[in-house]
């Protein structure tokens, strides 16, 4: 599984570099009621636009899926309680002569 990860990710890791060597004129970011503006590398805008989408894309999923957290850690509790039930020695029946 960790020579996957170094598979996908070194050539990934060559296209971004490549990518931001590539694409280093200067633009200029102004958003419209603001008089600001700011000249940076075309790369930036576009790499924090993918990292914005990618939090948001994480965030959606970690919501969505968060009721089967709960649930899988509910039964993951319910079977540790069961197995520590079958586990403790039944003293009780024992004493009553049942088995």
């Amino acid at each position: 599984m960790r020579i996957l990860y170094w598979i996908i990710s070194i050539p990934l890791a060559v296209l971004i570099a490549v990518f931001a060597v590539s694409n280093r004129a200067l633009v200029t970011l102004s958003l419209w009621p603001l008089p600001y503006e700011v000249d940076l590398p075309l790369f930036l805008p576009i790499m924090v636009a993918l990292l914005v989408g990618l939090g948001i894309g994480f965030a959606y999923e970690w919501l969505i899926h968060g009721k089967h957290r709960r649930a899988a850690r509910r039964m993951d509790s319910e079977l540790k309680r069961i197995k520590n039930d079958d586990a403790t020695p039944k003293s009780d029946q024992k004493a009553l002569g049942h088995s």
